[in-house]
């Protein structure tokens, strides 16, 4: 049975959020991520199409009509939080499989010189500041403790090495592009990281989360190309017109990762941890993959 369509004011409508926030607080996610994320919370408790942004001119009737809806949960949350929402300390997450076992890794804010090490060796001051500083990147794993960084194979160290060479450039990309889809993909970053982590693990909703980022990162790269796009999930059709602008990159690993139908979210498409995970760290090459192409993003960090 579809519910009825929630109000956007009121007390029911007051109610719904503080529900909503409650939910989202206990699962963990950080307050600049719960607007989107309530929204799309929303979206499945209603069975709504709901825009997360973007020219409102340019979506199709069925998200035009809950956009008044998605404003007035995007306004709870500036009244409701304020500055906060815009204060974050973490640039970006990934999630990375650590001898048999999911972690987050976190990627900092960086502010003047800072030189990244990775060991097992834990460092008694790995906090970033101004000015250079030293930084272990095994220590900005959410949870991992002095003891068990000890215990970490050589294919694990290899392995969180690897990934903060993807996560750390791609985090930086998607906020450094002045595009609202970039933004919006950050939120499906966050998303697809927490359903890998949740307990018992999302992992059709993670999937489709790094969908949908990867489909806002090929449209913002289209758009900033000076070309358009349709309105679709099929990767593969946006790869291809995005290589008509000229630009030449090739992506088919990452799209094959990633590519999957609406119907994964509520199982009606098989998703395994492993998949998910691959789906994930492919939605972060393939803005690294588009950035190095040539497409028009920036970077947000110096080379060093």
């Amino acid at each position: 049975m579809t519910l009825q369509r929630p109000s956007e004011r009121g007390p029911k409508f007051e109610a719904m959020m503080a529900e909503i926030d409650l939910k989202l607080t206990n699962e963990g996610v950080d307050i600049p991520s719960r607007p989107i994320s309530a929204v799309r919370e929303i979206s499945l408790k209603y069975s709504l199409s709901m825009p997360l942004g973007g020219d409102l001119s340019r979506l199709p009737p069925e998200l035009r009509e809950n956009a008044g809806l998605s404003e007035a949960i995007n306004q709870w949350y500036r009244r409701t939080y304020g500055d906060r929402l815009h204060v974050n300390p973490c640039l970006g997450r990934m999630v990375i499989l650590l001898d048999g076992d999911l972690y987050v890794l976190r990627v900092p804010r960086i502010f003047g010189s800072v030189n990244f090490v990775l060991t097992r060796q834990w460092s008694p001051n790995p906090g970033i500041g101004r000015g250079p500083s030293t930084c272990n990147i095994v220590q900005l794993i959410d949870g991992l403790t002095m003891a068990k960084a000890k215990l970490l194979s050589d294919v694990a160290l290899d392995a969180i090495g690897a990934a903060f060479k993807i996560v750390l450039p791609a985090a930086s990309t998607l906020e450094s592009t002045d595009h609202p889809l970039m933004l919006i993909a950050q939120g499906d970053v966050e998303a697809a990281v927490n359903g890998l982590m949740a307990r018992g693990g999302r992992f059709g909703e993670s999937k489709w989360a790094s969908l949908q980022a990867a489909e806002k990162v090929l449209k913002a790269a289209i758009e900033r190309a000076g070309a358009k796009y349709g309105f679709t999930h099929e990767l593969s059709g946006l790869c291809k017109t995005l290589a008509d602008t000229g630009l030449h990159f090739d992506a088919d690993n990452q799209v094959a990762a990633i590519q999957c139908k609406p119907g994964i979210r509520y199982g009606e498409e098989s998703c395994t941890r492993n998949e998910a995970l691959a789906a994930h760290r492919a939605s972060l090459e393939l803005v690294n993959i588009l950035r190095e192409a040539g497409a028009k993003f920036e970077l947000g960090i110096g080379r060093c």
